[in-house]
């Protein structure tokens, strides 16, 4: 049977290549993205790569949504279980979580984030990634005290993700208590 006039030949063929982004970032970070090497690893011709994304950039800029899109999930999952009182203990938990497993993800989001301090739309980018946490902490306490938290376990986890052992659970406690 011949194939239908205007579809596509290969409709998951986008999302594949942004896959494949991914996967070379958590591998080799933000250095590490051509059009060439993601072509190779979503196994498409280099040609796909730039028929979706005109740039290297807008590739970037398009996976940087897709982890702000994990990342927002976990969040409205994470804040779910939160209250007043268990906020310390609930960031210490998603921090070490972030920084064991979720590692791979976390140092993408950061690599991606910091693209913001030269470029504008990664910029409003990682405004949006950051405020995030902030907004689900505000339902719990008050604007000023959620921004303080956030910015402190946000700085606490991008600090750990350098020291040469993982913290434990307890001193992450212990770090964002007040």
């Amino acid at each position: 049977m011949a194939r239908k006039k205007h579809t596509p030949n290969d409709p998951e063929r986008r999302q594949r290549i942004l896959q494949a982004t991914i996967a070379l970032l958590q591998e080799g970070g933000v250095t590490a993205i051509s059009a060439r090497a993601v072509a190779t690893e979503a196994d498409v011709p280099v040609g796909s790569v730039s028929y979706h994304f005109d740039s290297v950039r807008s590739l970037l800029l398009e996976a940087a949504h897709s982890v702000i899109e994990l990342r927002d999930r976990a969040l409205h999952e994470w804040s779910q279980r939160l209250s007043k009182e268990t906020i310390a203990q609930n960031l210490a938990e998603m921090i070490h979580t972030q920084i064991t497993t979720g590692r791979p993800l976390t140092i993408i989001a950061y690599e991606l984030y910091l693209l913001g301090l030269r470029d504008a739309d990664f910029r409003r980018l990682s405004v949006e990634a950051t405020s995030v946490l902030s907004r689900k902490l505000a339902a719990h306490v008050s604007a000023a005290e959620a921004w303080r938290l956030a910015a402190l376990a946000d700085g606490v986890q991008m600090h750990s993700l350098f020291l040469p052992t993982t913290p434990s659970l307890d001193e992450l406690v212990q770090a964002l208590a007040d």
